[in-house]
This record gives C-alpha cells, structure tokens and sequence, in this order.
C-alpha cells in the first residue's frame, strides 16, 4: 500500500526537511577547493577532477576535498555499494542462474550466457574488476530482486550518512535522477574496506571465471592497482559519457590508509588519485581536517546472516518499520484495535484507488524521490 511505502527507509521529502549544515561538517559545502593547511604543509597538487575527497580511511577525517555534495552521476563506481549491500548476503559459493534481463545487460560485461549457474563469487569479481553490468544484475537477482537490491542499496547509503546517493540500477549506467557525491563515495568505500572478502576482491589484479567447462581470465581495470602504486588496496574505477570518469582508490603506508573519491576526472583516474594520495601520506599530520566522513560500518543491530535484518529480500516486500503478527492480530482488546485500522486502512485505499482511476488521463507530473528533485551538474 502507498501509506506502507511511504514508511519505507526512513526517507525525509527534500522539500520538508529542515535546513541544516552539511553532512560532515561546516566546510564541506560550494564547489571549490576546500583545506586547512597547517604550518609546513605542502600545497595542494593540481588535480584535473570536477570533485574530490581525500580522506583517512581509519578515523573518517577529510584532509581536503573540491566540491565534496556536488551531486554527480557516479557511474560503475555506484557498484561499491551494490557490493557492500550484497555480500553480508550471500555465500561466495552461492549458485545464481544467470536471467535475461542480465544477459541483456548493455555496456561492459563478463559475457553471461542466459540459463548458466554462476557463483556469487565468480560474479563479485567480475562486478568488481572488470565491472561487468550483467554480473552486478545477475547479483541483484540472485539477492532476491533487482527492486528489492535497490531498495536495500539505498537504505544502506542513507544509514551511513551517504545522503547525496540515490541508486537507480546496481551497475552505475546511467539512469535519470541516479546520482552521489564525492562524500558519498568515500564513505560507502570506506565501509565497504571494513569486509575482508571485499578488499580481497579489489586487491586482485586477475581472476580465473568459470565458463561452463572452461574458464577466463578477467582482469582488473584500475591502473593504480596494476601500476603498483605503493600500498595501493585498490578499490573502484568507473566510466560512462554522462558521469565521465569516477574512481574511488585506497592506499595504506606506516599503519595509516588513506582514501581517495573523484568524479568529473579529465586525467587518467589513477594519476588524478595518487597526486592526492601522496600529498596526504606526506602532509596528513600537517592539516586541520575539514570534516568528517560518514559511518564507517552499518549499524551492527541491523545486520544478520541475511544482510540487514529490517530488510525483506523477497521479489515484491514492502519494509515497515514494526510488522504485525498475524498471530495476534486479531486476538484481545489491541488486536480488535488493529482489527479496525487494518480495515479503515483498507477503505480509505479503496477510495484513493477510485480517485486515482478517475484522474488516469490527465498528464503525468512526474516523479519525486525521496530527496527531492535532484539537477546533475553538467
């Protein structure tokens, strides 16, 4: 029903929430170059990128970023999260047949053939290495459903703080309304850095994927990893015409990681993120931090074996925030309570059906998200 959607994770309408600071901290706002340098620090290097953060990986705290909720389409990054959603829910040696609208899949693929039984974790490495679309779709429904992963996604980014992301496919090609920021991305990569299995994936420069009796090597498309950029971790590359290229790097020296999110990158992505990436290694005790990222990990009370546990992974679930026992439902005082709005609920939706129905030719108005009418920087 659409009052139970409109329950659904917690959103706030853009247009009724109050106006507050920006997520992270007083700094992080406008478009330009945002640092505090300290007494012997070194200048910030040219970076050719739309937007960026750079940021420490343990503590959350940004060093310096450019643009840091410039909203952006974020391209096959975008599969950070899809990844971090989908693997507390599935077992590497999961088996997941491979559908059409998988199969069909446009853009880079790992070359799925429709009716063939793949492993989650065969298509984890291919969603993560050469970033192929119809493994991120196939993941999705093997998850239960493409809507249902959707849904999920974007849970996970807002109880993380990653406000700026809305996900409209788990494979980052472009989508109107799709969007995320270089915030975002730091902080869904830097929680995503907290699963072991996930930074064993994106430290992997080369994969053998099985393909019926045979097998294939996939290879990873971040050149930062292959350059062997010192301490690199790896993590994501992204590309589309609209998002340009998108990349989220991580690197680790002397006990400290730092991670590094850029979007609009007119250089080559890991040239962009190692400038920014050895100025922090060598200036990170030098600055002021400008803010803070967003949680680190997802909130331990809402994760099981199954991802979180508020969430439904059947095809077609509504997520409500306190489900009523069916049990109960009709026993005692509060039962017969529940008993009565359960029925009211139900006429008043039968009403705005027949309202609905009355009012179908008129011009659609067009749809709103959950965090209002969103315009992609161009």
């Amino acid at each position: 029903m659409a009052l139970v959607l409109g329950l659904s994770f917690g959103a706030v309408p853009a247009s009724t929430a109050p106006i507050t600071s920006p997520v992270g901290g007083e700094q992080l706002t406008g478009k330009g170059k945002i640092v505090n340098l300290g007494e012997g620090s070194d200048p910030l290097p040219q970076v050719w990128a739309k937007t960026w953060v750079i940021a420490n990986a343990e503590t959350g705290e940004i060093l310096a970023a450019k643009g840091p909720h410039v909203l952006r389409a974020p391209a096959s990054t975008l599969k950070t999260l899809t990844a971090l959603t989908l693997i507390p829910q599935l077992d590497p040696s999961t088996m997941i047949k491979a559908k059409k609208r998988a199969v069909s899949t446009y853009g880079s693929k790992v070359g799925l053939v429709r009716g063939r039984d793949y492993t989650a974790n065969d298509l984890f490495y291919a969603l993560l290495l050469p970033s192929a679309n119809d493994a991120a779709m196939a993941l999705a429904q093997g998850a239960g459903s493409v809507k249902t992963t959707l849904k999920q996604m974007n849970q996970v980014a807002d109880s993380l703080g990653a406000l700026d992301t809305v996900a409209k496919n788990p494979s980052g090609l472009d989508a109107p309304g799709q969007v995320s920021s270089a915030y975002d991305l730091a902080t869904i990569g830097r929680s995503a850095l907290t699963m072991p299995y996930f930074r064993e994936v994106v430290a992997t420069t080369k994969h053998e994927f099985a393909n019926k009796k045979k097998s294939k090597t996939i290879y990873t498309q971040n050149r930062m990893l292959l350059g062997n950029f010192k301490g690199t971790l790896g993590l994501k590359t992204g590309y589309t015409t609209n998002a340009g290229r998108t990349f989220i790097g991580a690197a680790k020296r002397k006990g400290t990681t730092y991670i590094v999110s850029l979007m609009g990158i007119k250089e080559a992505s890991s040239t962009a993120a190692e400038k920014l990436l050895t100025w922090a290694f060598a200036n990170g005790d030098k600055v002021t931090p400008i803010g803070v990222l967003g949680q680190n990990t997802l909130p331990a009370a809402s994760l099981d074996a199954n991802g979180p546990s508020n969430m439904d992974t059947t095809a077609d679930a509504e997520i409500t925030s306190q489900p009523v026992s069916t049990a109960t439902a009709g026993s005692g005082p509060d039962g017969l309570a529940v008993g009565w709005m359960i029925l009211f609920t139900a006429i008043v939706a039968f009403i705005l059906y027949g309202v609905r129905s009355t009012f179908a030719q008129r011009k659609n108005r067009g749809r709103v998200t959950g965090r209002g009418k969103i315009t992609l920087e161009g």
